[in-house]
């Protein structure tokens, strides 16, 4: 059975937006890694809300306090989305070692709670093991060279822009 496929417009210009701003972020990186601080802010708060719900729930059904750390983790989360969106001086400034501490926190966190997510199974188990130590691994690398850890939040994202776009594009066809 083959399905008809029919032209998305949205596609196309989601796409070609998408081309755009990867290229604008590469055109412009300040202005880039400002909008990259003021979408971390967002996440960051947004990230922080959502873990204080998780550690409500996780110590719900489980009854145990081993969430003492994601509750920590989640105001870390909550103090750096109001840091940079409220001070963006301080934001564009200690980017870098933010974000280096918070993957650092965010990796031990995740690892204290390997016992609760060992209820869905071996594979999902150890996944969460290996992201949670290669995000300590890349917080302390980012600690040590926090210009290569600038010029690669801009490069990725824009990378990404561009990635997406293209993909955007095919798929409209």
């Amino acid at each position: 059975m083959t399905r008809e496929r029919h032209f998305d417009i949205f596609s196309l210009i989601i796409g070609i937006f998408s081309l755009f701003v990867g290229y604008e972020i590469m055109k412009h990186p300040a202005s880039g890694l400002i909008t990259i601080v003021l979408l971390l802010g967002i996440f960051s708060l947004v990230r922080g809300i959502y873990q204080c719900w998780l550690a409500y729930r996780i110590h719900q059904l489980m009854r145990q306090s081993h969430v003492g750390f994601l509750v920590f983790s989640a105001i870390v989360d909550i103090l750096l989305g109001i840091i940079f969106l409220f001070n963006l001086p301080l934001g564009l400034t200690t980017l870098i070692y933010i974000l280096a501490f918070w993957f650092i926190i965010d990796g031990i966190a995740e690892i204290t709670l390997v016992p609760f997510y060992r209820l869905f199974g071996r594979g999902y188990y150890w996944l969460i093991i290996i992201l949670a130590i290669l995000s300590i691994i890349a917080g302390i690398i980012l600690l040590f060279r926090p210009f290569l850890g600038g010029v690669l939040i801009v490069s990725l994202a824009a990378v990404y822009f561009f990635m997406a776009g293209i993909l955007e594009i095919i798929e409209a066809f």
